[in-house]
């Protein structure tokens, strides 16, 4: 590993500890009903909030993971985190139909589709970037 890989390795790891914490502590609240009164009333403030919050964890995961492929012969734009992160993000929003407090909704499950593809692209395309070793892309 080159100097630079293991400071993108140690950026990645930072990022998904911090990002992840933030996200866990949006969702706790949001469980409890206490977010909404927090947030300013912007129109589309939560499609927002669904690109970069879950976009940022496939950001970050995909980075840890070494934009690794979903299994070994499938092809490198399959990867690994955006199918674990949008596995995870369906998950809850199915959770929420049966939540008081969240309303589940197919909007909200779009921008966490955009927002993965988007930011894991972008993770991927900023590591090739700073030059570093991206070791599972396979072309």
């Amino acid at each position: 590993m080159t100097r630079g890989s293991a400071r993108w390795k140690r950026f990645m790891w930072g990022g998904l500890a911090a990002h992840g914490t933030l996200v866990l502590l949006i969702a706790t609240l949001a469980y409890q009903g206490a977010l909404w009164s927090y947030l300013p009333a912007i129109p589309h403030f939560d499609l927002a909030g669904h690109f970069v919050l879950i976009g940022g964890l496939a950001f970050f995961l995909d980075g840890v993971l070494g934009y690794r492929p979903l299994t070994r012969g499938s092809p490198s734009w399959l990867r690994m985190a955006p199918v674990l992160i949008l596995s995870l993000a369906a998950a809850e929003e199915v959770a929420q139909a049966w939540t008081p407090q969240r309303t589940s909704s197919v909007s909200d499950f779009l921008a966490d589709v955009v927002g993965v593809l988007g930011l894991s692209w972008l993770s991927f395309w900023l590591a090739g970037r700073a030059g570093t070793a991206v070791a599972h892309d396979r072309g």
